[in-house]
């Protein structure tokens, strides 16, 4: 899942900052702990588990969850997370739950007629962006973008991490999680950001989780749209020179369309820009086999240059 990738990649970056900063906590050393052998199988990816010694004195063992949308059975999960590592540890253990996605179903606690049970919960879509901006580390940044956040909070936290003194590698990761996360409430300035940073975002390893869904989702988004274009032009068609030769014609054109269209995204999603000139020529295509010959070079090829190339030497023939 990219969201869970995307959280352990934040943690490893900056578990002191999202600890110190989720769970108000003065620290004065952290460990990542590893998952208890066996006895805790259940325990997901996006589950961290750190042990902090704080700068009052004594340690606490954190429970860092992230979660993306709510579900009924996280407080028994949590409750089972937490009873674990305390029998484990014989320390205190404090649960926290980010919740990116807004719920009015979720609660912060448990009760029944034995057992109470209460963990922090972290409503991100609850906190201001500016907040978090606030307090100048870059490493929490990222959530700027499932927070309370304006676009133009979301373009600060952007160009601070780009104008940090980070390693490339570190912000290209920065980065691609803000892309990531922002993208749950706004794919427009997701694609904005990924628009003016792609440049460093393609040095992350997490950059495929975008490359790859957003690349695949595109084309299919096209091609069903255009399909369905189409098949509405050819219904207008058919009303109008034969219901039954109109519907015919009406699919030929929404196959054609529909190329035309994954041609289009394949080319935006992989250069973010499609010259005029070459959706005129792609438009006044009509041959299903150029067409589709076409939108294969539009996969693999490796600059517009090269698919302009393409599509004059098919022209010619």
């Amino acid at each position: 899942m990219k969201y869970d990738a995307v959280s352990k990649r934040l943690v490893e970056i900056g578990r002191e900052s999202i600890v110190s900063w989720f769970a108000g906590l003065e620290i004065e050393e952290i460990q990542l702990l590893e998952g208890l052998p066996q006895e805790t199988v259940s325990l997901r990816s996006s589950d961290f588990p750190v042990l902090v010694r704080q700068k009052s004195g004594g340690e606490v063992i954190v429970l860092i969850e992230f979660q993306t949308r709510w579900v009924e059975d996280l407080p028994l999960r949590v409750l089972e997370y937490t009873v674990r590592f305390m029998r484990r540890y014989q320390l205190p253990v404090m649960p926290v739950v980010i919740l990116f996605r807004k719920s009015t179903r979720a609660v912060d606690s448990y009760s029944d007629d034995f057992i109470s049970f209460r963990f922090k919960l972290v409503r991100m879509w609850q906190i201001k962006g500016e907040e978090l901006l606030e307090t100048g580390d870059v490493k929490l940044y990222p959530f700027v973008g499932v927070m309370d956040s304006s676009c133009e909070e979301i373009i600060r936290a952007e160009e601070k991490i780009y104008e940090s003194d980070l390693d490339s590698l570190t912000k290209a990761d920065l980065l691609t999680a803000l892309t990531i996360l922002a993208g749950m409430k706004n794919e427009e300035i997701a694609s904005k950001l990924l628009e003016r940073r792609r440049d460093i975002m393609i040095e992350s390893p997490i950059y495929d989780l975008i490359k790859s869904e957003g690349y695949a989702e595109g084309v299919k988004e096209g091609m069903r749209e255009g399909m369905r274009e189409g098949m509405r032009e050819g219904m207008r068609e058919g009303m109008r020179e034969g219901m039954r030769e109109g519907m015919r014609e009406g699919m030929r054109k929404g196959i054609r369309e529909g190329i035309r269209r994954g041609i289009e995204e394949a080319l935006r999603i992989r250069f973010h820009d499609v010259p005029q000139i070459i959706r005129e020529r792609i438009s006044d295509i009509e041959d299903e086999g150029r067409l589709r010959a076409l939108h294969r070079h539009a996969i693999l090829c490796g600059s517009i240059d090269e698919f302009m190339k393409a599509l004059d030497e098919r022209g010619t023939r």
